[in-house]
C-alpha cells in the first residue's frame, strides 16, 4: 500500500482536457472500424497427424515437419493470470498441441476461443520431458517463436467463440496421450491441501494433489508467478476445468484462472458464486452510474464496443485514473473478487492497473491510499466489507497505445 504523489497540476489539466477532445474523437472512429480478422489460407494437417510425427523417446527430442505444413485449431489457454507462461494451446476435433512463443504477454490478443492458424515453415515437434511442442530446436531443447517473427507463424481468424467443450475425466487410470494439452474437466475431485495451503509455496512453482472420486492423484502445476498463486486452496469437493499436460511420467494440471476452480467449499464456484455488483458499460458509466475521471483526461466512452476506452497518440506520457462509486453490500460475503473484460493495446512503456482504497474522499487521488490488486484476486475481507471500498482504473502510457474496459463484476460466496 502506498500514497499517490500529487503529480498534477492546473496547467496540466487544461492541456489534457484540450488532448482528450481531440483523442477521444479520433480513436473512436478507429475502433469503431476495427476489421474482422481473416485467414486466406487453409489448414492441410490435423493436429493429430501433426503429432504422429513425433515419437517420444527416452530424452527430449524432435521430429522435422514436411515443408508448407498449416494446422489450425482453437485456442484453450491464457496468460492473462499468469499461469500459462509463454506458450499457446490450440486444440482441433482430433487433438491438441501447445506451441512455445517467446513472449510473456499473450492474451491482449490471444483470446481463449479464438481459431488460430499456424503455419510451421522451418519449426519441428519435439517434446519436453514427454509434453510434445510445437517450435524451435536450439541446444538441445524446444525454443518458441521470437515476438518479433510471430506474424510470420500465427494467424488469428474471425472473431472469439466459445471454448472448446471440456474433456471430462473422472480418474487418473482415464488419461492416455492423446488427452495431454487438451482442455480437460476433473470431474468429482476435491484439494488433498484444500483449506490450509495456497496454490503455490513462495518463489518456486509448486504441485499439489488432487484426489480423484476413485482415490487416484493427478497433480495441479501452479507458476509462483500466477496472481492467484498466493490464495488459500479451497476446501470441497467439485470440479477443476485447464490444460492436461504431462511431466515425465507425471500427468499435471494447469487452471487458467480462478474461474476454472469449481469447488463446494470456497473460491470461485459458478454454482454458490453470487454477482455483487456489475457494470457493462451499456451506457456512459460517468452518467448517473458515479464513475469518475481524476487526474490527466483520456477516457472517453466508446459506443462501438461499448466500451469505457482511453488512448493517449501524444509522445508524452499521461497519468489518468478511471474510479468506481463507493461500492457496499459486500459484508455477508466471501473469497470476494473483481473480474475484468478488458482489451490492452500497449506500448512498450505502458502501464495500466487496477487498484481498490477504502480512503478514497471522493475527488482527491494523491490523499488516499491505492493497493494493486489483479484481475480475479481474491480480495481481504476487510477491504471488501468497508463501505467505502472503490476499484480504479490507472492508465499511463503514450504513442497511440490505448486500453477499453468492457465490463466488471464484483462476485463473492455467502457467507455460510
Amino acid at each position: 500500500m502506498f500514497k499517490i504523489m500529487n503529480t498534477f497540476n492546473k496547467v496540466k489539466m487544461m492541456m489534457a482536457t484540450l488532448l482528450l477532445v481531440v483523442v477521444g474523437a479520433g480513436c473512436n472512429k478507429e475502433l469503431d472500424e476495427a476489421p474482422v480478422l481473416r485467414y486466406t489460407g487453409e489448414a492441410n494437417m490435423t493436429i493429430e497427424d501433426l503429432l504422429a510425427l513425433h515419437q517420444v523417446g527416452s530424452v527430449d527430442s524432435y521430429s522435422e515437419i514436411p515443408e508448407g505444413t498449416i494446422i489450425t485449431g482453437v485456442i484453450t489457454s491464457s496468460d492473462q493470470e499468469g499461469n500459462c507462461y509463454k506458450y499457446l494451446t490450440i486444440q482441433d476435433e482430433t487433438g491438441a498441441i501447445m506451441i512455445k512463443v517467446d513472449d510473456s504477454k499473450l492474451y491482449p490478443r490471444y483470446r481463449i476461443g479464438q481459431r488460430l492458424y499456424v503455419e510451421c515453415r522451418d519449426m519441428v515437434i519435439g517434446d519436453y520431458r514427454k509434453n510434445k511442442q510445437l517450435g524451435f530446436w536450439v541446444d538441445g531443447s524446444i525454443t518458441g517463436i521470437p515476438s518479433s517473427r510471430e506474424a510470420m507463424y500465427l494467424y488469428r481468424d474471425d472473431v472469439c467463440g466459445a471454448e472448446p467443450e471440456a474433456l471430462v475425466i473422472t480418474s487418473k487410470n482415464d488419461i492416455d496421450p492423446s488427452m495431454y494439452n487438451r482442455l480437460v474437466k476433473l470431474e468429482g475431485c476435491h484439494f488433498e491441501e484444500g483449506g490450509t495451503a495456497t496454490y503455490c509455496d513462495p518463489g518456486a512453482a509448486t504441485s499439489r494433489n488432487i484426489v480423484m472420486s476413485d482415490n487416484t492423484q493427478i497433480v495441479l502445476r501452479t507458476s509462483n508467478y500466477a496472481k492467484f498463486a498466493n490464495n488459500v486452496l479451497p476446501t470441497g469437493d467439485g470440479d477443476l476445468y485447464g490444460i492436461l499436460t504431462i511431466y515425465n511420467t507425471t500427468p499435471q494440471l494447469i487452471i487458467r484462472s480462478l474461474d476454472d476452480v469449481r469447488m463446494s467449499g470456497g473460491g470461485v464456484n459458478p454454482g454458490t458464486t453470487e454477482t455483487l455488483y456489475s457494470v457493462d458499460f451499456s451506457s456512459n458509466p460517468l452518467e448517473g452510474q458515479g464513475w469518475t475521471v481524476l487526474g490527466d483526461a483520456g477516457w472517453f466512452y466508446w459506443t462501438g464496443g461499448p466500451a469505457f476506452a482511453i488512448q493517449n497518440q501524444g509522445s508524452d506520457l499521461i497519468d489518468s485514473w478511471l474510479v468506481s462509486p463507493a461500492i457496499s453490500g459486500l459484508s455477508g460475503y466471501q473469497d470476494v473478487f473483481v473480474t475484468v473484460d478488458d482489451v490492452v493495446n500497449a506500448s512498450a512503456n505502458g502501464l495500466m492497473e487496477m487498484y481498490y482504497s477504502t480512503s478514497f474522499n471522493g475527488t482527491d487521488i494523491n490523499a488516499s491510499d491505492w493497493t494493486v490488486f489483479h484481475n480475479m484476486e481474491t480480495l481481504p475481507a476487510g477491504v471488501a466489507s468497508n463501505s467505502n471500498f472503490r476499484i480504479a482504473f490507472r492508465y499511463r502510457d503514450a504513442n497511440g497505445a490505448n486500453w477499453r474496459i468492457n465490463s466488471v463484476q464484483i462476485k463473492g460466496v455467502p457467507v455460510r
